[in-house]
Formats: structure tokens, C-alpha cells, sequence
């Protein structure tokens, strides 16, 4: 068996403390557990394997990709484990315990100027791919990213022998929210998917023009400020839009009150269960959300 052998089949657990004062159920499956610590592990092992199967990765190439920072770390993580190297370009504005996990692994980290935005790393990472040997790992174009998260459907749905009854999400490259809620509505039509969008980007919803989009929004790991082809908006029956102070006050207080260590698009994600769940109309129903990374990365951003 190999490290990345291990990822996957994480645990769901109800947070019994939150529900209790609400008219749903809120679970939360803790994608923290994969061997790097994030959900991401699950898309950068689908995208690895699917490049080797291709013949696109082989011993000597170079991979590159974009990212603010989980997908980074998984991939470094994963590169390191399997001795491929890898070129990672991110935002100037990620916490600092991303950089230094990313260095750690050995990747090479290249950061963009803030104001460029996330898409100015996604630029920079195009154009060094373009090199011989390179090969753009592309997240927000890979279709193995979504296709990651037909497996962990099926743990869903093993877990509730069924579906939730609402599936929430932040909403980034679209991986999990998109390949989790279409895997959940193959087995139940009527799974309501929720994606969750910071204040300053919210370009699903619309609330956030595109000139004014601004993704150091404080919520690492969710709003981009881009719509990826991997985002599949048919998937999506709803959009909930949050900003930076909730997001962080929720993660602390379910840090505190459940003893979960959650990063912030976690506490955004557990935010928008909470809402859900304040609803008359959703009594008796269950809300699954994702933990999709720890606080440890978070530390210096403000935790």
C-alpha cells in the first residue's frame, strides 16, 4: 500500500451540540482526515493518475499548477510520495503555513501579486507550463477533479443508506460541490445542492460584478473570482453568499463548542448548514456538509 492509497473513506459525524437548538440535523464529513489534510487530496490523486494513465506524466515531468493552497499542499504531498516534481504558483496574499507546508514537501512555490487576484496565478501557471515537459495539472479545467468525488458520494450515500436531504458546499473550482452533488442526485433527485460563495466574489449569484471581484476575501479555498468549466451550475439549485466576519466567527465556535479544528470555508460551509437548518419548513431533515481542511493553516490568517 502507498500514502495515497489512504485516501478517502473519511467519517461523517453529527455535530449533536449544534443540532440540538435547530429543526434539522447537521453532519459534517471530515475530509480533513485524507493523508495531507484536505478534501484536495482526493481531486490531485484523480488528476495524477489520470495524467499517468493518459501518458501525460511520466518520471520526468514537471508538474504545475495554480492553486491558494490545499490542492497545492495535496499535490505536493503526493508529488513528494511518488518523486515527481512540482511547480506551484499561488496569490502572494495565502496564509503562511501554506507556504511552508508547500516548501516542506519539496515543491517550488511561485507567488503572484495579490491584486492580480487568484487569476493571476492561473495565468502565470499557463504560461509555465507552455515549457518542455511541463505538464498544467489544471484544476479548474480537469474533468478527473469532479470525477474525483463519485467515490466519495457513494460514502455518502453508504453512510445515510440514502441521500441528505441537503448537500452544502463552498464553491471553488466546483470538484466537490459538483462531483459529491451529482453523484448524490443520480441516486435521489430531490438532494438539495447549496453552494456557498464569499461576499466579494460572488459571481454565481451575482451579486458581485466581475470588475469588482476580489479574491483575498479572507476565505482561502473558496471563491476564486473565476467560474471553472469544471463548475457544472445545473448542479446547483442554490446559492448561498457569506462574508469574512461570519465565516470566521461560526469556524471558532464550532472549533470551541464541537471540538472540531476547522478552517474558515468549513465554518462558511457549517454557517450555511446552520441557516438551513433554523428553517420550520426543513424539521426532521438531514444536512450534510464538509470539513474540508484544518485550522492549523489558518493560523496566520487571522483564526
Amino acid at each position: 500500500m502507498f500514502l495515497k492509497d489512504y485516501v478517502g473513506n473519511t467519517p461523517i459525524i453529527k455535530l449533536e451540540k449544534t443540532s440540538n437548538s435547530l429543526y434539522a440535523d447537521i453532519y459534517v464529513k471530515l475530509e480533513f482526515l485524507n493523508p495531507w489534510g484536505s478534501i484536495k487530496d482526493r481531486a490531485a490523486k484523480s488528476m495524477v493518475e489520470s495524467g499517468i494513465a493518459s501518458g501525460k506524466i511520466t518520471n520526468n515531468t514537471i508538474l504545475v499548477e495554480a492553486t491558494t493552497g490545499n490542492t497545492g499542499i495535496s499535490l505536493a504531498g503526493l508529488c513528494a510520495s511518488m518523486g515527481l516534481e512540482l511547480i506551484i504558483v499561488m496569490p502572494e496574499y495565502v496564509s503562511e503555513e501554506r507556504k511552508k507546508l508547500l516548501t516542506m514537501l519539496g515543491a517550488t512555490v511561485i507567488l503572484t501579486p495579490k491584486e492580480h487576484n487568484y487569476a493571476g496565478a492561473v495565468s502565470k501557471a499557463n504560461e509555465l507550463a507552455k515549457q518542455p515537459n511541463h505538464f498544467l495539472v489544471d484544476q479548474g479545467n480537469n474533468p478527473a477533479n469532479p470525477l474525483a468525488h463519485e467515490q466519495t458520494g457513494r460514502e455518502i450515500i453508504d453512510f445515510f443508506d440514502g441521500t441528505p436531504d441537503v448537500f452544502i458546499a463552498g464553491i471553488g473550482t466546483g470538484g466537490h460541490c459538483n462531483g459529491i452533488g451529482n453523484s448524490l442526485k443520480q441516486h435521489n433527485k430531490h438532494v438539495k445542492v447549496v453552494a456557498i460563495e464569499p461576499v466579494q466574489a460572488a459571481i454565481l449569484s451575482g451579486k458581485t460584478p466581475m470588475n469588482k471581484v476580489n479574491s483575498d476575501h479572507g476565505i482561502l479555498g473558496i471563491g476564486p473570482g473565476i467560474i471553472a468549466s469544471t463548475v457544472d451550475q445545473s448542479v446547483i439549485d442554490d446559492v448561498f453568499v457569506i462574508d469574512e466576519h461570519t465565516a470566521k466567527q461560526i469556524t471558532r465556535e464550532i472549533i470551541k463548542n464541537e471540538g472540531l479544528l476547522l478552517g474558515f470555508s468549513s465554518g462558511a460551509s457549517i454557517a450555511c448548514a446552520i441557516e438551513y437548518a433554523q428553517q420550520p419548513e426543513n424539521e426532521g431533515k438531514k444536512i450534510l456538509t464538509i470539513a474540508a481542511s484544518q485550522s492549523e493553516r489558518y493560523l496566520s490568517a487571522g483564526l
